[in-house]
Parts: C-alpha cells; sequence; structure tokens
C-alpha cells in the first residue's frame, strides 16, 4: 500500500484534547459494552475536542439499511453518536474489517466523517498514520484475498442489492467462520513491525495508531512509535482475561504533547 495519495487530516486550530478507540464490536450480543460507550460518550468523551474510531465499532455492519430496520441498538449508538457530534465536535469513523459497509446513511444519521485507511492527522507537529490495522496482517494471505474483495465497490453493490435478512444470514456465518480460525492465528493475525515501518517511511511519519490485532501496545522501534489500541469487551464471561475498555489520549499542553492510555473497567 502506497501512502502518495493517502489523504490528511489537518487538526483544527482550537483541538486540544483528541480520543482514540477501536474495535469496540458494538450490537445485540454485546449490552454492556455497548451500554458503556453510551454512557462514555454522555460523560469522559466531551473533554474531546476530536474522537477518532478506528474501525470495527460495530459487531457487524451489513448495510446502512439497518437504520430502516428494527435495530435498537444500531438506532441507540447512531443516536450517541450524533449527540456527541452535535456539540461542534469532530468525529472520525474509519472502517474495519466487521463494518467496511458503513455508508452515507450512517453518514447522515450521526454526523460523522468517514475517514480513508490509512490516513495521516497533522496535529501538534506530529504527522501520526491512522489505520484500523488489519492491512498490516500481511502473513495472513487467505484474510488480504478476503480484504481485497470486501473492499471493491461492485462486489459491495452486489451484497447491498441482495436482502437485509440475507445479508444478516452470511454475517453471522462469517463471523462463526472467523471465530473457527482464531486458534490458528495467534501470529499471521498480528500487524507486522517491517510492513508498518515501510508505512512510516512512505508518509514520513515517526507515529503509528492502530487497532484489529486486540493486543494493546506501545511499540518503539529505531526512535518510531507504532501504538496498538485496545478492543473493548464487557460482555464475554471473565475466564482468566480481564474485560476491556480503553482509550488512547493525546492532549496537547503549554509545553509539550501527552499521550496516555484511560482505563474504563
Amino acid at each position: 500500500m502506497k501512502f502518495d495519495h493517502a489523504p490528511e487530516i489537518e487538526a483544527r486550530a482550537h483541538w486540544r484534547r483528541l480520543a482514540f478507540i477501536s474495535d469496540l464490536h458494538l450490537g445485540p450480543d454485546a449490552p454492556l459494552t455497548t451500554a458503556r460507550f453510551r454512557q462514555w460518550l454522555q460523560a469522559d468523551a466531551l473533554q474531546a475536542d476530536a474522537l477518532f474510531i478506528l474501525g470495527d465499532l460495530f459487531e457487524a455492519w451489513i448495510g446502512d439499511d439497518l437504520l430502516d430496520a428494527d435495530s435498537d441498538v444500531h438506532h441507540a449508538v447512531c443516536a450517541a453518536l450524533a449527540s456527541f457530534a452535535s456539540t461542534d465536535r469532530f468525529l472520525g469513523v474509519m472502517h474495519g474489517n466487521r463494518d467496511f459497509l458503513l455508508g452515507s446513511g450512517f453518514v447522515q444519521r450521526t454526523h460523522a466523517q468517514l475517514l480513508a485507511d490509512p490516513s495521516v492527522l497533522r496535529f501538534a507537529g506530529e504527522r501520526i498514520v491512522l489505520t484500523h490495522g488489519d492491512a498490516l496482517c500481511t502473513a495472513d494471505i487467505d484474510y488480504q484475498q478476503w480484504r481485497t474483495r470486501c473492499r471493491d465497490p461492485g462486489w459491495q453493490r452486489q451484497v447491498l442489492a441482495q436482502p437485509l435478512a440475507a445479508r444478516r444470514q452470511q454475517a453471522a456465518a462469517l463471523r462463526a467462520q472467523s471465530r473457527a480460525v482464531q486458534s490458528r492465528m495467534e501470529t499471521s493475525s498480528d500487524a507486522d513491525p517491517a510492513e508498518a515501518s515501510r508505512w512510516l517511511s512512505q508518509a514520513a511519519s515517526p507515529w503509528m495508531i492502530h487497532g484489529h490485532t486486540h493486543r494493546p501496545c506501545d511499540h518503539w522501534e529505531a526512535g518510531r512509535l507504532r501504538q496498538v489500541m485496545s478492543d473493548w469487551d464487557l460482555d464475554t464471561p471473565v475466564s482468566g482475561v480481564a474485560h476491556r475498555a480503553q482509550v488512547l489520549w493525546l492532549h496537547l499542553g503549554p509545553s509539550a504533547l501527552a499521550v496516555h492510555r484511560q482505563q474504563l473497567v
């Protein structure tokens, strides 16, 4: 992937606090996570001048006509996002591997701006590469082939032309298939550091923020920082794995740019 024409996001002059989240996987099967996100949007999130959601906001988004159907969870989440954006705050949403069909209907309902993957954020003198992260998992050849296919506009038009009920069934089958192969994806589903470094070189950037892998960590290498965000999960029964809900904050102070991770659980 080349950065020659990667869109750049110019931070507005008044921006001082930015919030980044990813991989919330909201939906009917995640009521606690969904409720916590809506609560956060109405409280701590209002400290942010801009909110960037870097993919997989929803567990599945099978078309904007979900909002024309009886889908209380999707309606509630979109209403909460619209309320946040109505306070003159920037709301940027990037497609993930679960919600790549987010479209103009979602934008109209939430007042969000759909972000290209990758994008380069210019903030406080920094160039920060923002990406969902799935394109960095180059060792997973099967997934990369699927990613290319499902991002194709022609393929998406064919899928969206199908009845909503048929798309629900297909989405359920894909999620079941994904769960079945996760156990053998420990290595191939992680981001390739060399590929990330190549992206940073092409973007003339020392800093990347991404999600997707569910492996939160700050990776430093040769003066470059790759920050991997946490997923959110307050619904899965705890069996040695802690519940997770994390926000990455950037705060421009009088003399320096501070970065910290907020744990919501």
